[in-house]
C-alpha cells in the first residue's frame, strides 16, 4: 500500500509541474529577435534613425507609418546638430574667433532637413516583439551629410575659413552631440 501511495505521489507531482504555464513571452519566427538597430541606430557616414509601430495586419501601412516616424527623428537630428553648431560658433565669438554676422543655423535648419530627408532611405524592416506586442520596425539612413552641412553654412550666410569649417562639419558628424540630441528628443516627447 505504501508503494502505491509513493507511486501515486511521484505521478501528481510529475504532472503538477509539467502543468506550469509556459512564459509569456513568445517569438514571431523561429528566428525572431529585435535587432540591435531599433534600440541603437548608429552609422559611421551619416545619419540614421529606427522607429517601431504596432502591427496591425497592413504592411504597406506600417511601413510607411515606421519609415514616416525615422525620418521625422531623422529631422529633429539635423535641428539638434544646427543647435550645436549655433553654439559652437558662439563660443568661437567668446574666445575671439572671427566669425561673421549670420543667420543662426537653427532658423533655417528646419527648412533645410525637410528638403534633405528625399536623401534618406530604408535600409533595415524587421518584425520584434516588444512589450509583448508584434511590431515593424525601420531604419532609415542619410550616407552623405555633407550637402545638409553645406546648405546650412550657406542659408546661414556664415562666411569661415577652411579650417573652421571642417571644424564644424566634424562637430555636426560626431557622435559628441548624441548627449544634446538625446536630451532634445526626450524635452519634445514631453
Amino acid at each position: 500500500m505504501k508503494k502505491l501511495l509513493v507511486i501515486t505521489s511521484s505521478m501528481l507531482l510529475l504532472a503538477a509541474c509539467g502543468s506550469t504555464p509556459k512564459s509569456q513571452s513568445t517569438p514571431l519566427a523561429d528566428n525572431d529577435a529585435i535587432p540591435s538597430w531599433v534600440f541603437l541606430p548608429t552609422s559611421d557616414t551619416g545619419l540614421t534613425s529606427s522607429s517601431c509601430v504596432a502591427w496591425g495586419n497592413n504592411m504597406s501601412a506600417a511601413r510607411a507609418q515606421a519609415i514616416a516616424n525615422a525620418k521625422a527623428d531623422m529631422a529633429l537630428q539635423i535641428e539638434t546638430r544646427a543647435k550645436v553648431m549655433d553654439k559652437t560658433l558662439e563660443s568661437q565669438k567668446q574666445s575671439g574667433t572671427e566669425v561673421s554676422n549670420h543667420s543662426s543655423f537653427t532658423q533655417v535648419s528646419k527648412q533645410i532637413a525637410e528638403q534633405s530627408l528625399v536623401g534618406a532611405i530604408p535600409k533595415e524592416i524587421a518584425f520584434a516583439r516588444i512589450d509583448n506586442q508584434k511590431q515593424l520596425c525601420a531604419l532609415v539612413t542619410m550616407d552623405n551629410t555633407q550637402p545638409i552641412f553645406d546648405k546650412l553654412i550657406k542659408e546661414a550666410g556664415v562666411k569661415l575659413d577652411p579650417k573652421a569649417e571642417a571644424v564644424l562639419y566634424k562637430e555636426f558628424r560626431t557622435t559628441k552631440v548624441t548627449a544634446e540630441l538625446d536630451a532634445e528628443l526626450k524635452a519634445n516627447k514631453l
